[in-house]
């Protein structure tokens, strides 16, 4: 009786080539990280456009501010809005220059030199992914900035 090998024994083999094969580690860190990877890309999608988001809000409150100074103490009532409208668009960046909208508003309108001046601006930003793109809806985040200023 000698060629066939015991049956316990054949499983016993199996079961140790098994255990090898389940030691072996090749590949795991690819798996990791195609697990892990749009994960990654969704948090440096949300960063890059927080970023390019708040910059955006930062040059929107530059006008504003701008706007109001401008209105407050550099112009006449008669041409007031339409110059301080000038100024903000002089002053906006690039990436919100070409949907700025400006509203210039006096609080004594009888005399403007005695009360209070109010610019608004109001820009839309496109969004630089896909992410942003799909949270907001459409691709666009509107900014508004509101800066009151005593005139005179």
């Amino acid at each position: 009786m000698g060629g066939a090998a015991h049956p316990l024994k054949l499983k016993n083999e199996r079961v140790a080539e098994l255990r090898e094969f389940l030691k072996d580690e090749d590949g795991q860190a690819v798996v990791e990280f195609a697990i892990i990877a749009p994960i990654l890309l969704l948090i440096l999608c949300g960063i890059i456009d927080f970023g390019w988001i708040f910059s955006a809000q930062l040059a929107t409150n530059n006008c504003a501010r701008e706007g109001a100074r401008y209105a407050a103490t550099c112009s006449t009532y008669s041409t007031a809005q339409y110059e301080t409208a000038l100024k903000v668009q002089n002053v906006a960046s690039e990436n919100i220059q070409s949907n700025l909208n400006t509203n210039v508003s006096y609080s004594n309108m009888a005399n403007p030199s005695l009360g209070d001046v109010t610019v608004i601006v109001t820009s839309e930003v496109k969004t630089l992914t896909i992410v942003a793109d799909t949270i907001f809806g459409g691709g666009f985040f509107n900014l508004t900035s509101s800066v009151t200023m005593k005139v005179g």
